[in-house]
């Protein structure tokens, strides 16, 4: 009885290593960017985001010169345009030169525009940026 206890836990836990999948490579990230009058917004995310994931969203300011723009209010509007859902505007934290990052995830898949909204003083800025997800 012993004996085929130990070879019952012995196969489990040899064919439970087996199933184990491998750990994920790294997702390839990709950066859009546009000029809009004096700033350059870059946005930064996965190339091939999933959806239902935690994605994270990199955006850079810069003005005509190629330096860092701070001090802004940034969010995004994540729209699908053939199919209205609800409001999904993340709002992008400073990190400092130029640089600020929002989280969200997408929620369906297909053609999505990320519409980059950054308020500078009186100025306002918007620049879109077409992702596609996948399931």
């Amino acid at each position: 009885m012993g004996r085929n206890i130990f070879l019952l836990c012995a196969c489990f836990f040899f064919f439970t290593a087996c199933g184990t999948p491998p750990p994920a490579p790294e997702e390839e990230l990709t950066q859009q960017q546009q000029t809009i009058g004096d700033l350059t917004i870059a946005f930064e995310g996965v190339a091939v985001p999933r959806i239902n994931t935690s994605q994270q969203f990199v955006i850079t300011l810069t003005d005509e010169t190629g330096q860092p723009r701070d001090g802004a209010d940034v969010y995004i509007d994540m729209t699908m345009p053939a199919m209205p859902m609800g409001i999904n505007r993340p709002i992008a934290e400073p990190e400092g030169e130029g640089r600020y990052v929002a989280y969200s995830a997408y929620t369906m898949e297909g053609d999505w525009e990320m519409i980059v909204v950054v308020r500078l003083g009186d100025d306002e800025y918007r620049a879109v940026f077409p992702v596609v997800a996948v399931e």
